[in-house]
């Protein structure tokens, strides 16, 4: 019979006397898990020992007193998980109400380490059983020396050599005896996928991640989420089980750690980029419940570093005065998601929002308002949109949905908006999110900022662009309108913006029934209900044209031109070749309208205009221009 996992056990039967009894038996199968000895099994559904054998004894104790990897079958047969597990004397183990037993694994594993001062006088990290104290981890430190190395690096070792008057001998890459410095390298190796931390280490039999498939690194989440929300406490769970796991690395016998979290404070990074969040420890205790915490260690502070702030112009941030949302961040409930786009057969879109992102003066770097309405238009269409729901949130999430999106008033320059997520539970509830627009992917993306100069492309230079700088000074007035759109003036912005939009539908056959644009009879899209053609026209108008400052009023980006709506106009007689089109310019209500409708918009002007070059058109007559203006209207006239 093949050989997976076994163990020699020692039974101690009777609880009164722990008076060690040997049971010798052959090897016994239960569903695929294999032993030597006696009814005592590894849940290999959670962990293998891929991971076990990189962890020392009192890791393996301590893995299991966090997520039960041992377990045995009763009397009926029922599967139950030992209770606890516990070192002593170097040999692990496993207890229930009645019966201890003692596990010899037949697996290398590594030994535990011991901090000891070298004949050289630095500190050095050994391999040794020694016990240790773990009241000599618990070192204060102010907050200025923890922000100021911010994680294990050099400058944290420099610190702490200042402290003790020692050097650290970081040879093979250990970490030491002091408590903030394992946190810091718990999440370090959390952060870079190391050590005992690397994903593919943390495996089952199939390869799976299982106890941390649910692990929220915290350079994606807010302290004040992970500190407070309920949604959070397996976060702050896991974080105190690792925490447990990496002090057992020395020979500390630490059961467990208790937390004050009610205590917690959210302390800012003196540069404003991370925050940390500061705690104290009730207690700490050994294998037994026993309190391992003198009492004069018990208000000394500790702090967890990297969480996400967005109060900060840097990458994701939201500019100094942080958020502005009613409703909780999506990506503190799912850790770095991704919004897939699929154009489908709309738009030729590569996977994210990567594929609107462009140089800062390019045409096709899309901005806030041409995105908005794209977005507004497909936001329907099934598989437009996905959000892939996590595998550890399948036994109570259903599905993930858009149903809408809204601008926001972060950096006042129009660059970031933001997306309303719906999350159906599998019990028919739901709750709503937000997902802003440089968390749709982990790059941070910022859209185009606004053109201040009414003039063609490849005359702009990054400086007339309104956009997100360190020095921005408020927005001056825009660009009126009347001067924008010069019915006379056939080279102007506004002209050649026309064209490049239908362009952009000019020659892909889809949109035309796999034929060109001149096959393809006008009548289709005067019988359609919300042409699909239509919707992406006026989503590339609004790209371009908008694009521009238009009409806003110094000081106030939220103002001015907010959006252009196309709409057919059906005519009495309906030209061969020609789809009458009517676009309106519509205003912002007030400074503070974020939505992409609202009540009290204002129809500036009006362009009426036939959009040419389908079936029948009569290129001698009318010319070979994609739009012939006819006329210009004010208001709703």
């Amino acid at each position: 019979m093949k050989k997976k996992f076994y163990f020699n056990s020692i039974l101690i039967a009777s609880a009164l006397s722990f008076m060690p009894l040997i049971i010798c038996s052959c090897q016994t199968k239960k569903d695929n898990y294999i032993i030597e000895g006696s009814n005592a099994y590894i849940d290999i559904s959670k962990i293998s020992r891929v991971f076990l054998h990189r962890l020392s004894i009192g890791q393996i104790a301590a893995l299991h007193n966090m997520y039960k990897i041992f377990y045995y079958y009763d009397n009926s047969n029922k599967k139950q998980y030992y209770d606890s597990a516990y070192v002593n004397g170097q040999k692990l183990y496993l207890r229930n109400a009645n019966k201890n037993v003692e596990y010899k694994l037949n697996f290398p594993i590594k030994p535990s380490w011991k901090q000891e001062i070298s004949k050289f006088d630095n500190i050095n990290i050994v391999k040794s059983n020694k016990p240790s104290d773990i009241n000599n981890f618990l070192n204060q430190y102010s907050f200025d020396e923890v922000d100021s190395a911010g994680d294990v690096n050099d400058e944290w070792y420099s610190i702490l050599g200042d402290k003790r008057k020692k050097d650290f001998n970081r040879n093979n890459d250990p970490y030491f005896e002091d408590m903030q410095t394992v946190i810091f390298r718990l999440i370090q190796d959390t952060e870079l996928n190391y050590s005992i931390m690397k994903s593919k280490y943390l495996i089952n039999s199939k390869r799976e991640n299982v106890i941390t498939q649910n692990l929220f690194k915290n350079k994606y989440i807010q302290a004040s989420s992970w500190l407070n929300d309920e949604e959070h406490e397996q976060h702050r769970q896991w974080f105190k089980r690792f925490l447990v796991i990496y002090l057992n690395k020395f020979n500390v016998n630490v059961g467990d750690v208790d937390i004050d979290w009610k205590n917690a404070k959210i302390v800012r990074s003196f540069s404003g980029t991370t925050d940390y969040i500061r705690f104290k420890f009730k207690d700490i205790k050994d294998w037994n419940g026993k309190s391992l915490l003198r009492n004069d260690k018990k208000n000394i502070e500790y702090y967890i570093n990297g969480f996400r702030t967005y109060a900060t112009n840097q990458k994701f941030g939201v500019g100094n005065q942080g958020l502005k949302e009613e409703l909780p961040l999506f990506n503190d409930y799912v850790p770095n998601p991704l919004l897939e786009i699929d154009g489908m057969k709309f738009m030729n879109i590569i996977d994210n929002i990567n594929y609107f992102v462009k140089g800062a003066t390019d045409i096709n770097y899309w901005n806030a308002k041409g995105l908005m309405y794209l977005f507004q238009s497909f936001k329907n269409e099934p598989g437009f949109f996905k959000l892939a729901v996590p595998e550890y949130k399948k036994n109570e999430d259903k599905e993930y949905k858009i149903i809408d999106f809204e601008y926001t008033p972060y950096f006042e320059t129009n660059q970031i908006f933001k997306a309303i997520v719906r999350v159906f539970k599998l019990n028919g509830t739901y709750k709503d999110y937000v997902l802003i627009s440089s968390n749709f992917d982990d790059h941070g993306h910022r859209l185009k900022g606004l053109i201040t100069k009414n003039a063609l492309p490849n005359e702009l230079k990054a400086s007339d662009i309104y956009s997100i700088r360190a020095d921005s000074e408020p927005i001056k007035q825009g660009i009126k309108l009347d001067d924008f759109i010069d019915k006379n003036n056939k080279n102007s912005v506004f002209r050649y913006m026309l064209n490049e939009s239908a362009k952009k539908l000019e020659n892909i056959f889809e949109y035309w029934n796999n034929n060109n644009k001149q096959n393809y009879e006008v009548a289709n899209l005067l019988l359609a209900k919300d042409p699909f053609q239509l919707k992406l026209l006026a989503s590339y108008l609004n790209n371009y044209l908008l694009a521009y400052a238009l009409e806003n009023k110094a000081d106030e980006v939220f103002s001015g031109i907010k959006r252009i709506d196309l709409n057919i106009v059906k005519l009495p007689n309906q030209p061969i070749g020609r789809l009458y089109l009517k676009m309106d310019f519509v205003s912002y209500a007030n400074n503070q309208d974020f939505k992409f409708k609202s009540k009290n918009e204002k129809i500036v002007k009006s362009v009426y205009l036939y959009w040419n070059g389908f079936k029948g058109y009569d290129q001698q007559k009318y010319g070979n221009e994609y739009f012939t203006i006819d006329k210009i209207t004010d208001g709703d006239n």
